[in-house]
C-alpha cells in the first residue's frame, strides 16, 4: 500500500468547470471510471505517512492560516508517459502557487518532515483529467497516445483561470472518504479547518 500522503490545492471557478467538462469526456471516450471520477487538484507537495500525522495536519493547518485563496492558470496540456500515462492541464508557475508550496514546506520543516520528490526537484504543477491511477479501466498504450493527440492540437495560448480555495491532506486511495485526511480552507481571514 502507498504510503505518501499528498498535500493539494482544490480549486473553484472557471479552471474548475471546465477541467471537469474534459475530465468526463476522457472518462466517457476511455471509460476509465466507473463511478465517480477523482477530484481534481494540483498537488503541491508530498510526504511520508510514516511521519507523525498529528505534526503534518498542523503543518498544513499553520500554512493555510498564512495563505489567502490564490489564482491559478492552465496554460496548455500535458502528456506524463508510462508508468503514469497521465493527460493533464498545465499550471502556470506563479508567485502564488510557489509562495503556497515554499509556506507547506517551511511548517513541515519546522517538524522535522521532509517533502517527498518522486518525479524530480522540480514540480510540474498540473490538473490531472485523466490517468491509470485509480482508474477502473486503464487505458492501453494505444488510447493514452491518441488522447496526447487530441489535446496536441489544441491551439496554444490555452488561459482558464481559477482560484485555489482550499488545501487538503489525501491518501492515495478510490474510497473518497478515506482518501481525505483533513483540509483546510483559505480565505483572507487565515484557514478555517475541516478535520476529518
Amino acid at each position: 500500500m502507498d504510503k505518501r500522503l499528498f498535500l493539494v490545492g482544490l480549486i473553484e471557478g472557471d479552471l474548475q468547470r471546465k477541467a471537469l467538462l474534459l475530465q468526463k469526456l476522457f472518462a466517457e471516450r476511455y471509460g476509465l471510471y466507473k463511478s465517480s471520477l477523482p477530484q481534481l487538484h494540483i498537488t503541491l507537495e508530498i510526504v511520508e505517512e510514516q511521519s507523525n500525522l498529528e505534526f503534518i495536519q498542523t503543518a498544513v493547518m499553520e500554512a493555510a492560516g498564512e495563505l489567502e485563496r490564490f489564482p491559478v492558470r492552465a496554460t496548455g496540456f500535458a502528456c506524463f508517459p508510462p508508468p503514469y500515462k497521465s493527460v493533464g492541464l498545465l499550471i502556470e508557475k506563479s508567485r502564488e502557487i510557489e509562495r503556497a508550496a515554499e509556506t507547506l514546506r517551511e511548517h513541515l520543516a519546522e517538524r522535522g518532515i521532509e517533502s517527498v520528490r518522486p518525479f524530480g526537484t522540480q514540480f510540474i504543477y498540473h490538473l490531472t483529467l485523466a490517468n491509470t491511477f485509480l482508474a477502473d479501466n486503464p487505458w492501453n498504450e494505444k488510447e493514452f497516445l491518441e488522447a496526447c493527440s487530441i489535446v496536441d492540437r489544441v491551439k496554444a495560448p490555452l488561459s482558464l483561470v481559477g482560484t485555489v480555495n482550499e488545501i487538503a491532506i489525501w491518501r492515495p486511495l478510490k474510497d473518497a472518504e478515506e482518501m481525505v485526511v483533513s483540509s483546510f480552507a483559505l480565505s483572507e481571514a487565515g484557514a478555517v479547518s475541516k478535520l476529518r
